[in-house]
């Protein structure tokens, strides 16, 4: 007799669960989501090139913000730099990248970082965070 008083509360329960189920908004969340996983796949993407490619330069940490995004248990972070190129002014950058465990006390204000820079557009930067331990 009891397993089926816990099977009836179990169909009430979903009952209840069931009245405030909107498939439309769950679809709608799904796709945003699935959006932003794509956005953060085509960075990485854009990442691996700009370690290969990219122009080294140095950085200065100015402010870090995490985003809440998490990768393989690795937080997103926005990080925002005063970026020095050789030979040129220094410039204002902002950068939204994983940064990965061992580097996290690295990711701080007034850290001096490396990075590379896109040589066809300066605003994209990708922190070296390998790179930045030895400075």
């Amino acid at each position: 007799m009891g397993m089926f008083k816990s099977i009836r509360d179990l169909q009430k329960q979903s009952n209840e669960i069931n009245k405030n189920w909107d498939p439309g908004q769950q679809m709608k969340d799904g796709m945003e989501r699935m959006q932003e996983a794509n956005e953060m796949m085509a960075q990485q993407t854009q990442a691996a090139n700009m370690a290969l490619t990219g122009t080294p330069a140095k950085a200065s940490i100015i402010n870090v913000v995490q985003t809440g995004a998490m990768v393989n248990f690795q937080p997103t972070m926005q990080i925002e730099l005063n970026v020095f190129p050789d030979g040129q002014p220094p410039y204002p950058a902002t950068v939204t990248q994983v940064v990965e465990q061992p580097f996290l006390g690295k990711a701080m204000a007034g850290q001096q970082v490396a990075v590379k820079i896109d040589p066809e557009n300066r605003e994209t930067v990708w922190i070296d965070w390998p790179g930045s331990m030895a400075l």
